[in-house]
């Protein structure tokens, strides 16, 4: 084999997270020289030519490079920074004492005062090394500056708290900390352990840091921050949904205490990208939501308040619609042999004591249910006798309910959004045409995510999102989270026309932090690379699959206690391509059960075969009905006897949102397009007690997964400061062209009595001085936030907005001069209607039901040659 190496320093890869600096923009020069200054001790000493590189240090010099033929490094697991467990700063983690911040506040406020102060005797540490660093110091200063910055937002938010005036406050943070204290004391106990044995639930120093620095910002409408967008940034796993669940909390109770019954209705928006993500955090957020019910009815702080609930707002073909929609679910789920597949309501088990909500086969007693009727709707209830919520669980999952009855957590996909062009009525859950106040919190989960078209399409109908929820005077305060981003600033502008702060903010040494660090022994997830140079695609899948499979049998043979065969059972094969991973499954049953039997012989081996019944698919394919009974059997140990999963063939839905405890090995086919995916997807295993093992399988006729290998060790060593920056761009001319229009219709449509209901889009007319004004008002309002977020764009976007506007005023006075009617959407196929959704025909703006919906779709016929045919092929 030929081969060369190339010795030397090579530059350091771009990468990470984007800073908030409060005195200047960073372009991505001048984040490149903050990553190589942070990352000064993460050299590439080689770069392999076939094989992967590899090199010894010692004392901080390399002392051999060598090519390695299967390269394997361990990237440490990030641990919380604890704090001394007797030391001052250490009991302002303790929720029993912060719950007291109302009836103790100086003894609760002096420990707050010490954390914050230990906090920032780091960063003066930080400060005082940035002379160290030569040229670079002015980078480092900008480092250390941003850190300081936290320092003072926490302090504002001690000292908000510590002001007379804001007894109000202390109450709400007070009630906001009982909430979360129940929650993750039940949390423990649902999980089968002795109620009496269960420690006092603490915040990880992160989480009530973040807590500390956007609760001003948060609460106070007016604050200089509100415009800021905070986001989260902290390894998968970490903690970051209790850390803004803590906060929604607070502002939760501060609502309905400083309003009363105003403060009621929808206060919190939580946001994902996929249902299945939002699925499964809806069961953590409805824990709290049954918490602070709890202490509605228990509490005197929290008594004569407004019903808390929560509601998931999701695809109308994973919940129900309407209430007929919910009738008829109601009874497809009694009739079904298996109540769990059958199930429409997404809710399977009581989010409080974990009973479930369905029996196991089909019963004739319906008190096996959770779900039953009440007048036109149903209410979901806990199965259990002794359960607080055996009557009714606050939560919510059809469509019209949420309407009428805004929640106070409304959890919603992104593209959900969408309907507000549709439905004038989704407007309560912005609390137009309500009594309540409107929402204060957003929450945005994996903000990554919101990248490329989905990214853009979501940031078209975010600009009327913010001025609906602006209509009083207020603004919303965002919230965002991210394990993996990089040029966080230009994404969250172009989302939400806004400045983001980045938190925890990061120190001189690499991926250390206040608040974490690389875990220093060494300990974490075991990355192997492998990169045949003379074997077909098949044949390798097969040979890497095979050795896999067989480490529970040789974990069977170890004495370690620690060490299960669970955690290596099911093996994870991740495709980047749903053609990839359909070859993957036909080679699985049958090609590696015979590389397995062959083995068996040889390595001396309990023989394990593969089961046709115990192979996965995790992909977009599988329909909303399937993912939760996809995700039980993923749960199913065969340390407890059940027949676990042998392999999950997995496509990129499995790299977000997936939390299965138990899985820790994983085979990716190849190396995914972003370091992103590759992050988040691999984050997926070794979240339990056993670390992952992950063996990515290179292509070498792929330019790129030949790169990653022959730069193994380098690659892992700094992972995060490889992630690649994304972008949206909403006012582009493809992005108006698909997301415009709708924009448009929802924002008049939500902004207008008049213009609200389906038939009254003929009422739109310009000539009127008093409608055209008003108009005119909202488009200035909008340009402007096109201007915040791509002012370029926003002279082309001002004369697509007028044009769009000149046309529905054309046709609804054609209309009415027709003396008939102009629809928003129309009811049958020859209706006039202002829109048209993407597979119908005539005239009218093209319209997407959904924001993923981009592009209508094609629908192709293949036909089989015939006998008699002179063709072989055939158009479709």
């Amino acid at each position: 084999m030929l081969f060369q190496v190339s010795l030397g320093v090579t530059p350091a890869h771009d990468g990470q997270i984007r800073e908030y600096d409060a005195a200047r923009s960073i372009d991505l020069d001048d984040e490149s020289a903050e990553l190589r200054l942070r990352y000064r001790d993460k050299r590439v000493y080689a770069v392999g030519h076939g094989m992967a590189a590899n090199w010894d240090l010692r004392d901080g010099a390399c002392t051999r490079v060598f090519l390695d033929p299967v390269p394997a490094y361990v990237v440490p697991a990030v641990e919380t920074i604890g704090l001394a467990p007797e030391s001052e700063a250490a009991k302002a983690l303790r929720l029993d004492l912060l719950e007291r911040i109302d009836t103790h506040p100086a003894e609760v406020l002096t420990t707050l005062d010490v954390f914050v102060e230990s906090f920032s005797d780091w960063v003066t540490e930080q400060e005082a090394r940035v002379g160290e660093h030569g040229k670079d110091t002015p980078v480092a200063r900008s480092i250390t500056k941003r850190a300081r910055i936290a320092v003072r937002r926490m302090e504002a938010g001690v000292d908000l708290l510590r002001e007379t005036e804001h007894d109000t406050l202390r109450k709400a943070f007070a009630l906001g900390m009982a909430a979360m204290r129940l929650q993750l004391r039940q949390a423990v106990i649902k999980s089968g352990k002795d109620p009496a044995g269960v420690e006092e639930p603490r915040w990880r120093p992160f989480q009530l840091g973040f807590l500390l620095v956007s609760l001003a910002s948060t609460v106070d409408e007016g604050h200089d921050d509100r415009e800021l967008v905070d986001l989260i940034w902290f390894p998968t796993g970490g903690g970051k949904t209790e850390a803004y669940l803590g906060l929604a909390a607070i502002e939760i109770f501060r609502r309905r205490l400083a309003y009363g019954f105003a403060g009621a209705g929808t206060a919190v928006i939580t946001r994902y990208t996929l249902r299945l993500l939002t699925a499964q955090q809806f069961q953590r957020a409805a824990s709290l939501i049954c918490a602070m019910e709890i202490l509605r009815r228990d509490d005197p702080r929290a008594k004569g308040m407004a019903r808390f609930s929560i509601g998931l707002w999701v695809g109308n073909e994973v919940t129900p619609a309407t209430r007929i929609d919910t009738k008829h679910a109601l009874d497809r789920l009694h009739k079904a042999s298996r109540p769990k597949e059958a199930n429409e309501f997404q809710v399977e088990s009581c989010p409080w004591c974990g009973a479930s909500l369905l029996p196991q086969v089909k019963a004739h007693d319906r008190a096996q249910y959770g779900f039953r009727p009440v007048g036109r709707d149903v209410a979901i209830h806990c199965t259990r006798g002794d359960c607080r919520f055996r009557d009714e669980l606050p939560v919510g999952v059809v469509d019209d309910v949420l309407y009428d009855e805004p929640p106070t957590i409304l959890l919603a996909t992104v593209d959900k959004f969408a309907r507000l062009q549709f439905k004038p009525e989704a407007g309560s859950l912005l609390g137009l045409n309500t009594s309540f106040r409107q929402p204060s919190l957003i929450i945005q989960d994996e903000l990554h995510l919101l990248s490329g078209p989905l990214g853009t399409t979501v940031a078209v109908f975010d600009a009327v999102i913010k001025m609906l929820l602006g209509k009083n005077g207020s603004t919303p305060k965002i919230i965002a989270s991210t394990a993996t981003i990089r040029a966080s600033d230009e994404q969250v502008r172009g989302l939400y026309g806004r400045s983001v702060a980045l938190y925890p903010p990061t120190g001189l040494d690499g991926d250390r932090t206040f608040f974490s660090r690389p875990v220093e022994s060494g300990e974490g997830r075991l990355y192997v690379g492998l990169m045949p140079q003379s074997l077909s695609q098949v044949s390798a899948v097969i040979a890497a699959t095979a050795p896999m499979v067989e480490i529970p049998e040789v974990l069977a043979k170890a004495t370690d206690p620690g060490t299960t065969r669970d955690s290596y059972w099911t093996a994870v094969m991740y495709h980047n391509s749903l053609r990839e991973l359909g070859r993957s499954g036909t080679l699985i049953v049958d090609d590696v059960n015979g590389r397995l039997e062959t083995r068996s012989e040889r390595l001396r081996l309990p023989m394990r075969r593969i089961r046709a019944d115990r192979v996965l698919e995790l992909t977009s394919r599988r329909g909303p009905e399937e993912l939760p009974n996809d995700l039980r059997e993923l749960g199913r140990s065969v340390d407890d006897g059940d027949e676990a999963v042998d392999v999950v063939l997995s496509s990129n839905m499995l790299s977000v949102g997936i939390d299965i405890p138990r899985l820790a090995l994983m085979l990716m086919v190849g190396q995914p397009k972003t370091t992103a995916e590759y992050i988040q997807a691999t984050s997926r295993v070794g979240r339990g007690r056993n670390n992952g093992i992950v063996t990515t399988l290179f292509r070498s006729n792929r330019a790129r997964d030949r790169s990653h290998f022959e730069t193994f060790r380098g690659y892992h060593e700094a992972l995060y400061r490889s992630v690649e920056p994304t972008s949206v761009t909403p006012w582009s001319v493809a992005s108006r062209g698909r997301s415009l229009a709708g924009a448009l219709v929802a924002l008049l449509r939500q902004s207008f009595s008049t213009l609200a209901d389906n038939d009254n889009a003929s009422r739109l007319d310009l000539s009127d001085h008093r409608m055209r004004e008003a108009i005119d008002k909202l488009v200035a309002t909008f340009l402007e936030l096109v201007s915040r977020s791509e002012g370029v764009e926003a002279e082309e976007t001002e004369e697509e907005v007028r044009r769009l506007l000149r046309d529905w005023d054309r046709r609804a006075r054609l209309a009415r001069e027709a003396g008939s009617t102009l629809l928003y959407d129309r009811r049958k196929s020859d209706d006039d209607a202002l829109l048209k959704r993407f597979g119908q025909t005539g005239e009218g703006w093209l319209v997407a039901d959904s924001m993923r919906s981009v592009e209508p779709k094609v629908a192709v016929q293949v036909r089989e040659p015939m006998e008699g045919d002179d063709h072989g092929t055939h158009p479709a």
